[in-house]
């Protein structure tokens, strides 16, 4: 079982999100935004295995929050994710996000999701 903290401002995308991986027998925190995020990685005292980042949010957007929660926490793997299409394949996501171990859309199935957790903490 991993922790896992997801940040993404959209409440139902959240809330699916973390159902999901929860399900999948996963411990899951959330964070509505960029700036919650950053702040539940400075006071969470377990810290957390994985962290999904939403690239795109209202506050705190994905690439300086990215900086953040990686300057904080440099060995937590983050994959950033995100609902628009277009961005998928721009510079800027693949590029801009170096410091992201992996760069997703949210249409990932959630299969997918397990696999790569289990692939970013080596669990068999």
């Amino acid at each position: 079982m991993a922790r896992i903290l997801i940040a993404d401002d959209d409440s139902d995308y959240l809330a699916a999100f973390r159902k999901g991986i929860a399900a999948l027998g996963h411990e899951v925190e959330t964070a509505t935004g960029g700036d919650a995020a950053v702040a539940r990685i400075q006071t969470d005292s377990k810290g957390f295995d994985v962290v999904f980042l939403d690239f795109v949010m209202a506050d705190g957007g994905g690439l300086s929050t990215l900086h953040k929660i990686a300057d904080l926490a440099p060995d937590t793997p983050i994959v950033v994710i995100t609902g628009r299409a277009e961005m998928v394949d721009s510079p800027l996501f693949q590029k801009g996000m170096r410091r992201a171990r992996l760069r997703l859309s949210k249409t990932t199935k959630l299969h997918e999701f397990d696999k790569i957790i289990n692939d970013l903490l080596e669990i068999e």
